[in-house]
């Protein structure tokens, strides 16, 4: 390793006390609707990490900045005064910042409390802001970020704040085709209340490009009152269209009365469905109805579920047919079976339907308990990314709702499947792994077939990990990376591992060699390339981590392009130092031994 510098040798003490580990790392992917703060989090607990100094009393002092995936950010982090308190300018994090939205807030503290201009920063540019009184309260003119501001979902709120609360008219805005369009908004009275009136136009939870979802009605004292409407533009269309919505009683209690078409979150592109049917006094009654358009399809929508809801209890019973909250044009996954007062009983079925099919059938299921709900007994389930090259299912029993035993994981392939991992949960019904255990990836599909063998112990990974890969027309599984766990049940990784990229697939093959120490990567790591038809992995890039724990690349690096793929082989060459690229960072095609442009630090 190169030499290290004296900023970071002031730094040996200076991690924060949560390192993040990388199991906790998901990704987003078309089949599955995650919790935006649940992923916001989790890529936040792997790739950052603060570095700062600790006082007597443990209280954060002096100078503290932010290093993300072992790059220190250009100029995060500001000073804490001797007591721990925030001064001075600082440069901070959003509380939505992740890989694809790094979103960053600077501005002033004093004593601890945000004074004066803060402004957000986007893309390298100011995106909205405003002040803070000597309160630390927001007041005068405001532009906010949605909590969810992301690359495809740039959503702001431009209006009046006075002493914290918002007043006046609020414009909601959306940027795609590089610039911003109001889409709605709406108006808050002037009491400081923050409470809404009159006409107001929001956008969906989960907004985004192919998923543009408005609401439109009024409010009444803060309460939503009389019809709302739901409607929909498609990605590339100028206008909203109404797909559906309902009445709210006018008494302010923002309670739905009559028949609604509502709409699931997610409702999108790949995912057109609704639910119709009626309310009385905000419950459920009667029949309501699941509605599905495939996409591209000039075919009215089908019914492909419902059931019907007792209007003394206002709960489910009878028959249902059900759709899974991941439920799209390639996850086509229904659930089948009876309620009774609002519980699951019996037999429940779990069907599928391919994109192109008309006709579901079954792939899984399993008995619930008549008596509190439970599942109990032999179940098939299906993995949470299933999907046309995806079907994993999970095969095994349940005891009072929870797995023991041995369960099996299979893959469909070649229209039949295969057992590809399992293993074994105790029998106390604490659902808690022991032993053997082969796990399939979180991407695993049928271009990217990675699993993982290794032991667990009271529930943590625990000694030797192998990661194992199966090309597409393969039938062999064969090792290409893994690692050592420690022994304590802590999951931190220690010596030596062989680490996959997180998009490896057939034609990204990709892997991460180096050493662990307590959890931390140290020392020399290389990046290893194979192409399709190779059979040997070959060195195309790579570089040093301090040796001190904080994870922070020091000296010569060669790394992958933004957009490395089989077609743009191009890696970026250059020099950190205390985690931050210094001098000269050139492009070098690596098919054609070919230097680039010289790029901007």
């Amino acid at each position: 390793m190169g030499n290290t510098c004296s900023s970071c040798q002031n730094n040996k003490k200076r991690i924060r006390p949560h390192q993040h580990d990388q199991q906790d790392s998901k990704k987003l992917n078309y089949n599955q609707i995650q919790k935006y703060e649940t992923f916001t989090y989790l890529e936040q607990r792997h790739y950052l990490k603060w570095l700062g100094i600790y006082g007597q009393n443990n209280q954060k002092v002096g100078n503290w900045t932010a290093a993300w995936n072992g790059v220190i950010l250009d100029n995060v982090g500001g000073q804490y005064s001797e007591d721990g308190k925030k001064k001075g300018q600082w440069k901070e994090l959003a509380k939505m910042f992740w890989k694809n939205g790094q979103v960053y807030m600077c501005g002033e503290y004093c004593d601890d409390i945000k004074n004066g201009k803060w402004i957000y920063i986007y893309d390298e540019n100011q995106i909205g802001g405003g002040s803070y009184n000597k309160q630390g309260l927001k007041n005068g003119r405001w532009i906010d970020l949605s909590d969810k501001f992301q690359g495809d979902s740039q959503i702001t709120y431009n209006g009046e704040y006075k002493n914290g609360k918002k007043i006046g008219n609020w414009d909601l805005s959306y940027r795609r085709s590089n610039q911003f369009e109001k889409i709605g908004g709406g108006s808050y009275n002037e009491s400081g209340e923050e409470i809404k009136f009159g006409k107001w136009i929001e956008q969906s939870e989960v907004f985004r490009l192919d998923s543009q979802v408005i609401y439109n009605g009024q409010y009444k004292n803060g309460k939503k009152v009389g019809r709302w409407e739901v409607l929909y533009r498609k990605q590339y269309e100028n206008e909203f269209k109404q797909i559906g919505g309902g009445l709210y009683d006018e008494e302010g209690s923002e309670i739905k009365l009559g028949f609604w078409i509502e709409v699931a979150d997610g409702f999108g592109k790949y995912s057109e469905f609704t639910y119709q049917g009626e309310y009385q006094k905000g419950k459920k009654v009667g029949r309501w109805d699941i509605w599905y358009k495939k996409p591209h399809s000039a075919d009215k929508s089908e019914w492909i579920g419902g059931g019907s809801y007792n209007e003394a209890d206002q709960v489910q019973f009878g028959s249902w047919i059900e759709v899974s909250s991941e439920f799209n044009y390639y996850s086509q996954i229904t659930y089948n079976g009876d309620y009774l007062n609002g519980t699951k009983i019996g037999r429940w079925d779990i069907l599928y339907r391919k994109q192109y099919e008309n006709q579901f059938k079954q792939i899984g299921g399993g008995q619930y308990n008549n008596k509190d709900g439970n599942k109990l007994g032999d179940w098939v389930e299906v993995s949470n990314q299933f999907s046309f090259d995806s079907q994993v299912i999970y095969s095994g029993k349940y005891l009072n709702g929870k797995k023991i035993g041995i369960w099996d994981i299979m893959f469909r392939r070649s229209n039949q499947f295969e057992k590809i991992g399992g293993g074994q949960y105790n029998e106390s019904g604490d659902e808690i792994k022991f032993g053997n255990w082969i796990e399939q990836s979180e991407g695993f599909k049928l271009d990217s077939q990675v699993i993982y063998n290794g032991q667990y112990k009271n529930g943590k990974k625990v000694g030797k990990w192998e990661v194992l890969y199966r090309k597409q027309y393969e039938n062999e599984f064969k090792q290409i990376g893994g690692g050592l766990y420690d022994e304590d049940g802590s999951e931190i990784k220690l010596g030596r591992w062989i680490e996959l990229f997180e998009e490896f697939k057939w034609d990204s093959q990709i892997i991460y060699t180096g050493e662990y120490q307590n959890g931390n990567k140290v020392g020399q790591w290389d990046v290893m390339y194979r192409g399709q038809q190779e059979k040997e992995f070959k060195q195309i890039g790579g570089g040093s981590y301090d040796e001190e724990g904080t994870q922070i690349k020091q000296g010569l690096w060669t790394e992958l392009s933004d957009d490395f793929l089989p077609t743009n082989c191009v890696v970026k060459n250059g020099e950190y130092q205390c985690g931050k690229k210094v001098g000269k960072w050139t492009e070098i095609d690596i098919q054609n031994n070919q230097k680039g442009n010289e790029l901007k630090i």
